[in-house]
């Protein structure tokens, strides 16, 4: 009797003990759980990120300088209209790249926007030499435009060009740039070409935030898929993008998308909802582009411009930093190290498969991905640290979305353009095929 009373007084004692230790298991296989779902979103992430790059060696062409081209046949007019706001640092060299083109027939129009610094100056300066360059200078803004699309819209009235070419101020091409776009357009019978730049990097900020801001854009827009006419998904790079006159007047020009922080998206989602033929190509050798030149600037442009491709849609964004968050160096890392702490005793064979795979595919994809935008591929190693900027950004989005902001550019407040869903997609793209 006494031997069964110690019995069940033992138990009893040892019941908090065991209630705790199954606890600590039940937490440890919840920590494990945790470890692994992050592991095989990141997995999932790149092995993304690599198709979109086999898709894009496949479908994307590479315009190259040495590529052989026969001679134009034939040449239109090509009108480059390059808009400038406050760009006396760069704009003399977008210039000259434009006036040495070996293009036989092409015009440069200069469209100075209410500039308060000495871009205007600069400009009349260095195309006096030149009778097929002219400057414009635009004073006022109407209501209703942004300051970007008003300037191009009021130099295509000068613009005399069969084709038009936009082409951005902080931007530079190369000498056979004209010429090697123009026959890819011809020869793949498309209205529109677009090109993927070369960034230049310069700062440790350039290296870490611009390449991750751009690949973001890639995936928002995958160029394969741009290119793919069974596919809804498009847009053009403002940067560089020619068009025909004839789709540019048939989808109604700037004057359509008046408003639009990112005009340029918004051209190329018309052009192809009328069946009219778009292409994106990868420019890295015929065209380079820096696009900030400072941290906040950097961030404040690339707020203004994922925000407006995203259309302002609250679940979009949310998504999107919910991703990026997911596959930030912080939970990674985490991740990682409660991984390990129970995978090396339950599975001690094989353990290490899933970490291997996660830093394999991140090194590669980052490797190859820096490589086709022209960036060496060393700066893979500083890529997370943009990922928490673009984290940042996401967060400043979701903040001027819910607060429906107004849209601040280039030191002008639009208020009638707000953080809110807008004309990005064309209304009817019938309309256009019918027209």
């Amino acid at each position: 009797m006494r031997c069964a009373c110690f019995s069940v007084k033992v138990s009893y004692l040892r019941t908090p003990e065991t209630t705790v230790s199954k606890r600590d298991r039940c937490k440890d296989r919840m920590a494990l759980a945790a470890a692994v779902f992050v592991l095989l979103f990141v997995i999932y992430f790149w092995s993304v990120r690599m198709w979109d790059l086999v898709q894009n060696w496949r479908k994307v062409p590479n315009i190259r300088p040495a590529d052989t081209v026969a001679p134009v046949q034939n040449a239109p007019l090509i009108s480059v209209i390059v808009p400038a706001h406050n760009e006396q640092a760069a704009i003399e060299g977008c210039i000259r790249s434009v006036m040495q083109q070996d293009y036989p027939r092409f015009e440069l129009i200069v469209a100075d926007d209410r500039s308060e610094d000495k871009t205007l100056q600069i400009a009349e300066s260095i195309c006096r030499g030149w009778s097929n360059c002219k400057v414009i200078s635009i004073r006022d803004l109407p209501h209703g435009w942004t300051g970007k699309c008003h300037a191009l819209d009021e130099a295509v009235k000068h613009a005399s060009g069969e084709w038009l070419a936009f082409l951005d101020a902080d931007s530079k091409l190369e000498k056979e740039a004209l010429r090697l776009c123009y026959n890819e357009a011809a020869r793949n019978k498309v209205n529109l070409l677009t090109l993927i730049p070369k960034f230049v990097v310069r700062t440790f900020w350039d290296k870490a935030l611009q390449p991750i801001f751009g690949g973001m854009c890639c995936i928002l827009f995958p160029p394969a898929k741009v290119n793919d006419p069974t596919s809804a998904i498009a847009c053009a790079n403002g940067m560089f993008y020619m068009i025909s006159r004839y789709a540019y007047e048939k989808i109604g020009g700037h004057r359509e998308v008046s408003e639009l922080a990112v005009e340029d998206v918004a051209i190329g989602k018309r052009v192809k909802a009328a069946g009219l033929g778009i292409l994106m190509a990868n420019g890295r050798n015929v065209m380079q582009t820096r696009m900030y030149t400072g941290f906040r600037e950097t961030l404040e442009g690339w707020t203004r411009i994922l925000s407006a491709c995203m259309n302002y849609e609250l679940l979009a964004v949310i998504k999107y930093l919910w991703v990026h968050i997911l596959v930030s160096l912080p939970v990674l890392a985490a991740a990682l190290y409660m991984y390990t702490l129970s995978a090396r005793e339950l599975w001690p064979d094989w353990w290490f498969i899933l970490p291997c795979m996660c830093l394999v595919l991140m090194s590669v994809v980052s490797y190859f991905f820096l490589q086709e935008m022209g960036l060496p591929g060393k700066y893979a190693v500083i890529l997370m640290l943009g990922n928490l900027m673009l984290i940042w950004v996401y967060a400043v989005i979701l903040k001027r979305i819910l607060c429906k902001d107004a849209l601040h550019w280039r030191g002008t407040t639009y208020h009638n353009c707000r953080y809110e869903p807008g004309r990005l997609d064309p209304a009817s793209p019938q309309a256009y095929r019918q027209s």
